[in-house]
């Protein structure tokens, strides 16, 4: 049955809609040493904090990393990381925290909100000097939600509405990364060339008959030495367990899916990618809670 126009168009209509109000909990914030920065952070969900460059100290006040210890915060972070997550612990808790990063500190102060912020990302602000060399502002979440849910939809309006995807570039390579129990498959990436993003699509495949946890917000792209980290992932976080047989051992592997999206680069910059380039895909994983 024809799915009738005016229902294709209320339906994205309603899919951005919802992108919008997503933004709410999805912010980003230029990287000052002179700002306070104020982070509404919940019991009941998490809020994942990012870095565009590594972080190389900490230093906490109200905060623990082992939930066994008495706190009023949880941080998750492991060495190395240019990420991190935090949740609350009591209800009314505050917290602060400051995060040293290429010598310079800078200080976030956390306090319980009923609606927490999921994703916090900070981005090098070039100021207007960099504008003029090529250097493109920070595209807003709310946009990012839209190109997403656009890449979704493109092969229905591909047909149903050609003018609104004639500038998307599009290609489906279908590589596959190797890693230990599972594969990762490059199925179709999407380049919107007015945000300078690129949105991917990913096959995850579980050769194990056990559960993997992997970290949504780092998947990333590694094209030649240079990695391009997500600005906005619709991913899981777990790909099911495969399959055992009882009798011969055999597993039947678990397929599964996750999306994400790279906008410019780390100095927000303009990546200048295409949907041609070989794109070697990088997942996370996650050890179990």
């Amino acid at each position: 049955m024809e799915i009738p126009n005016r229902l294709i168009l209320t339906a994205l209509l309603f899919s951005v809609s919802l992108a919008i109000a997503s933004a709410q909990a999805i912010k980003t914030f230029p990287l000052d040493e002179q700002t306070v920065y104020h982070l509404k952070v919940g019991t009941d969900k998490v809020t994942t904090i990012t870095f565009p460059i590594a972080i190389t100290a900490m230093e906490g006040s109200g905060l623990t990393l082992d939930p066994k210890t008495p706190a009023k915060l949880l941080l998750s972070y492991h060495a190395g990381d240019r990420f991190f997550s935090v949740r609350t612990l009591v209800e009314g808790a505050t917290g602060s925290l400051n995060v040293i990063c290429n010598r310079a500190v800078y200080v976030l102060e956390f306090i319980t909100d009923k609606e927490p912020f999921q994703s916090v990302q900070f981005y090098i602000n070039d100021g207007p000097a960099g504008m003029s060399q090529g250097v493109r502002r920070n595209v807003d979440p709310a946009r990012l939600l839209g190109l997403l849910d656009k890449a979704k939809a493109y092969p229905l309006l591909s047909k149903q509405y050609p003018e609104m995807v004639s500038q998307i570039a599009k290609a489906e390579p279908f590589s596959t990364a190797l890693y230990s129990g599972f594969d990762v498959i490059l199925t179709r990436v999407f380049r919107f060339d007015a945000d300078d993003a690129l949105a991917f699509k990913i096959e995850l495949v579980n050769r194990t008959d056990h559960p993997i946890l992997y970290v949504p917000q780092s998947l990333a792209v590694r094209v030649g030495p240079t990695v391009y980290w997500s600005a906005l992932s619709d991913a899981s976080g777990i790909m099911p367990a495969g399959v055992k047989d009882s009798q011969t051992g055999e597993i039947t592997p678990s397929h599964s899916q996750a999306w994400f999206v790279i906008c410019g680069t780390a100095g927000h910059g303009r990546n200048h990618l295409s949907v041609t380039n070989k794109f070697n895909v990088l997942v996370f994983r996650r050890e179990a809670l």
